[in-house]
């Protein structure tokens, strides 16, 4: 096995395989060796080395660094949407109005409650006021003090309770309007309108895309070599301009196996095209895991989703020639012309199947290999 086989990041393998189940009806199988019949014609070309070498490159996946899922404490129906998902809102903005007509109605007779409590309290305070002179002129008994100053102390305590039972039902009333927590973008409004809702599962997920967050999976060796604050350079597929990001740290990956780490990097200042969900690669600085830039023909790359693959010429045990399926990572400002580089995945001097041939071959295929000249990079 050539050694470049090695050079496959595990981003790279696990979107593989979760790729490879999508769109199975446009794509041939890729997996099933074909043994049987005679070797298929195909032109190969050769792997040419570029000048310059290349530092490891990543799969990232771009997320917001903040984000809320906001949901409500008072069950009732969906009264009022007065957003659409990709609405720009400011922090406090009104959302979502659950039907609130049992809580305006408690509201109503919690006042009418402080109100009846805040008189009772006052003609206690007085009587209090009046029985403490009194006694204080020696004209009335100590006892009848003390029952005033009890009757008062249990008023004043029976209004506290009814301002603590008004503030409450305030909040619950609040919590039926569902606002925004900070400045950001709609992701997605999860109630509609009539819908009946309940405390705890999200109604709204909101985005602050000020800020954007990339999360890849690491090997140890290249995750020493970074430190938090480095800057590492990225594309996007489909953004021309090129993405910067800063290390915040590498971090466990928390999978069940208790293995792997995990690369997160903070864009300060995202560009409006860049949202989360999509894929960027991250190309990590030259250092002891630095790879030789080398360039192909175009019509040798096989593209899979967001994936890039080529059928390179092996040998097996039985000195038979086969195509075997390897994933590359090709430099995104290379495509478009005849030939194209790349930065991870094949080693100058390997052969690579070019032409129509590339989009019938499965991994395997035995073949009948033809050398043409490679194109002019």
């Amino acid at each position: 096995m050539n050694q470049s086989s090695a050079y496959l990041s595990i981003p790279a393998l696990l979107l593989a395989m979760l790729l490879s189940g999508c769109d199975d009806s446009e794509q041939p199988a890729r997996s099933t060796p074909a043994d049987s019949g005679n070797p298929i014609q195909v032109q190969v070309a050769p792997v040419e080395a570029l000048d310059g070498q290349s530092g490891r490159t990543l799969a990232g996946v771009v997320g917001p660094v903040q984000r809320a899922r906001m949901g409500t404490r008072q069950a009732g129906t969906v009264k009022q949407v007065l957003v659409e998902a990709g609405d720009a809102v400011e922090a406090g903005q009104p959302i979502i109005r659950i039907d609130a007509r049992d809580l305006e109605a408690a509201r109503r007779a919690a006042r009418q409650q402080l109100q009846a409590a805040r008189q009772a309290w006052e003609v206690a305070d007085n009587n209090e006021q009046r029985f403490r002179r009194l006694f204080e002129q020696q004209l009335i008994a100590k006892a009848r003090l003390e029952e005033a100053e009890v009757a008062a102390s249990g008023a004043r305590g029976r209004l506290q309770q009814a301002e603590a039972e008004l503030a409450a039902i305030g909040v619950n009333i609040d919590y039926a309007t569902v606002q925004a927590p900070f400045d950001g973008v709609v992701s997605e409004i999860i109630a509609e309108v009539g819908t009946f809702v309940a405390p705890g599962p999200a109604l709204v997920i909101f985005e602050d895309r000020s800020r954007l967050e990339v999360n890849a999976a690491i090997d140890q060796a290249s995750a020493a070599e970074l430190a938090p604050g480095d800057v590492i350079e990225m594309n996007a597929s489909g953004l021309d301009a090129a993405l910067r990001g800063r290390v915040q740290a590498v971090l466990p990956a928390l999978r069940a196996t208790g293995v792997g780490q995990r690369l997160r990097l903070v864009i300060d200042d995202p560009p409006p095209q860049l949202a989360p969900g999509m894929i960027v690669e991250l190309r990590l600085p030259a250092g002891d895991t630095a790879y030789p830039v080398v360039s192909i023909p175009a019509s040798a790359v096989w593209r899979r989703g967001q994936l890039d693959g080529v059928f390179v010429v092996e040998t097996d045990r039985e000195q038979r020639l086969r195509a075997r399926l390897r994933w590359v990572s090709v430099a995104p400002r290379s495509r478009g012309g005849s030939s194209v580089q790349i930065l991870q995945g094949l080693s100058p001097g390997e052969r690579v199947v070019v032409g129509d041939a590339v989009t019938s071959l499965v991994d395997g295929q035995l073949i009948a290999p033809r050398l043409i000249e490679p194109a002019s990079p």
